[in-house]
C-alpha cells in the first residue's frame, strides 16, 4: 500500500535472552500479539471517552445504545436489537453520565478481547529500551522487514501519536475515529521509543508464526555473556542466514551504544 512507503523498511524488536517466551521468537518464529492490558503504561489504548451534557439527546443515547448491544449481542437480529436498545432506552437510566462512565470499562474489556498489538520501533540503540525490554541489554533485539509483517498479519501498521494533552474521543462518534486514537495515541513522555505498532481485529493475545525471510538483522545486548551470545549466533546463522548480524558496544567518548557487524 501507498502509505507503507513512509514507514522505515526495518523495525525492530527487543527481547530477553532469559525469558523462555521471549526467545521462541528466534527459536520457533514465533510473534505474539498482546492485549492492551499487558502495556507498562496504564495509560496505553485506555484512553476515556468524553462527552458534553449536551449530547445526551435520545437520538444519540439510540445510536450508542444499538453499537453497545451489536457488540455484546452479536446473535440478535438487527430488528432485535432495535427493539431492545428502545426498551432500555425507556429506563432514562442513561440521560446523566454515570451509564457512560460505567460503560468505559466494558468498551476497555471489548478492547482487551478483540485487538491484538505488536509493538516495534526503529531504534536499535536506544539504551532506555535495551534496559527495559532487552532485560537490562542482557537480551536481543531483531530487526524485521516492514512489508512481510504487515502482509503476514493483515492488520493496521501505524506511527504512535504522540501528544502532551489526552486526545478527546467522543462518546458519540459515528466516524469509528475513536477505536483508532484510543490504540495509537501515548503521552509524549514516551517519545524517545519511535514505536509503530499493528494492530489486527480478534488477535489478542495471539501467536503468529512468520517466515524465516522477515528477519533482516539480529542484534546482541551489551551485557550477554559469551556462551549466550554463540548460542544466538548458532541458532540464528542456521535460520537466518540471510540477515545481518550485530552486536551493541559502549560507546567510549559519548553515552551511547555502538552497534557494530558481528563477523
Amino acid at each position: 500500500m501507498e502509505y507503507l512507503k513512509s514507514i522505515p523498511d526495518i523495525l525492530y524488536k527487543y527481547r530477553d535472552w532469559k525469558d523462555e517466551y521471549h526467545k521462541k521468537m528466534i527459536v520457533e518464529n514465533e510473534l505474539f500479539l498482546a492485549s492492551r492490558k499487558r502495556f507498562n503504561d496504564p495509560f496505553d489504548s485506555s484512553i476515556p471517552y468524553r462527552y458534553n451534557d449536551a449530547d445526551l439527546t435520545p437520538d444519540n443515547i439510540f445510536f450508542k445504545l444499538r453499537e453497545i448491544e451489536k457488540r455484546i449481542s452479536p446473535h440478535l437480529s438487527e430488528a432485535q436489537i432495535i427493539d431492545r436498545c428502545y426498551e432500555i432506552q425507556k429506563t432514562e437510566r442513561f440521560t446523566t453520565g454515570e451509564y457512560w462512565k460505567d460503560n468505559y470499562e466494558d468498551y476497555l474489556a471489548a478492547v482487551d478481547a478483540r485487538f491484538g498489538i505488536l509493538s516495534l520501533t526503529t531504534k536499535r540503540d536506544n539504551l532506555l529500551m535495551w534496559s527495559h525490554y532487552s532485560n537490562s541489554h542482557k537480551g536481543y533485539c531483531i530487526g524485521f522487514d516492514k512489508k512481510i509483517l504487515f502482509e503476514l498479519l493483515e492488520g493496521t501498521l501505524k506511527r504512535i501519536d504522540y501528544t502532551k494533552e489526552m486526545p478527546f474521543i467522543p462518546l458519540f462518534d459515528d466516524g469509528g475515529i475513536g477505536a483508532n486514537t484510543i490504540l495509537f495515541a501515548k503521552s509524549s513522555e514516551w517519545e524517545y521509543e519511535d514505536e509503530y505498532r499493528i494492530t489486527k481485529h480478534f488477535a489478542a493475545d495471539t501467536v503468529h508464526k512468520f517466515p524465516n525471510e522477515a528477519v533482516k538483522e539480529i542484534i546482541l545486548g551489551l551485557k550477554l555473556t559469551e556462551d549466550e551470545k554463540d548460542e544466538i549466533l548458532n541458532i540464528a546463522r542456521s535460520k537466518y542466514s540471510h540477515a545481518k548480524f550485530h552486536e551493541a558496544t559502549m560507546n567510549l567518548s559519548e553515552f551511547k551504544l555502538d552497534i557494530s557487524p558481528i563477523l
